[in-house]
């Protein structure tokens, strides 16, 4: 029951922060307000957080391997359009907090998950540098995409990066 609860409040923390994102700036939104948001106390809130950042970090990262077990994506296995246009409809899904990540200064955290995701799902199959390269071109494409305000469709970026693959 108290893993159950622990749980609760976390999601209630997460949820609270990522509704503030959408409505106000990253850095005007204090703890406080976080807190007030999800019906915690302060001492809830750092029983499960440390930060702000943390509380990013953790939902990017549970968001991340989630799709991950729900698409079975694999850049290895799949066609690069398949695994492109599976990659890229996620990534457009939440694209209104990867926004206010960036203008926050706090996009890196995508970058992490992309290099955590190459590094230890492709270890054994690719070294350290390959799977940095794979991850951060992908990675950078996502970032314009993301800047220029995702105008293209994940098919249409598909394409695109499909056609840059090409020698």
């Amino acid at each position: 029951m108290k893993v159950k609860r622990v749980a609760l409040v976390s999601e209630y923390i997460t949820d609270a922060l990522l509704m503030r994102m959408r409505k106000k700036d990253y850095k005007d939104i204090s703890i406080t307000e976080i807190c007030e948001k999800a019906g915690v106390t302060r001492m809830s809130f750092y029983r499960n957080f440390e930060s702000k950042e943390d509380i990013l970090k953790k939902w990017l990262t549970t968001i991340t391997d989630e799709f991950l077990a729900a698409s079975g994506i694999s850049y290895k296995n799949d066609k690069n359009r398949d695994y492109f246009v599976t990659l890229f409809t996620h990534l457009k899904k939440h694209r209104e907090i990867c926004m206010a990540m960036y203008k926050a200064g706090l996009i890196y955290l995508v970058k992490d998950q992309f290099d955590r995701v190459f590094l230890s799902v492709y270890q054994g199959e690719y070294d350290a540098y390959k799977s940095y390269f794979i991850a951060g071109g992908i990675y950078n494409v996502f970032l314009l995409w993301l800047i220029n305000g995702c105008r293209e469709t994940p098919e249409e970026l598909s394409e695109r990066m499909e056609n840059m693959l090409i020698k």
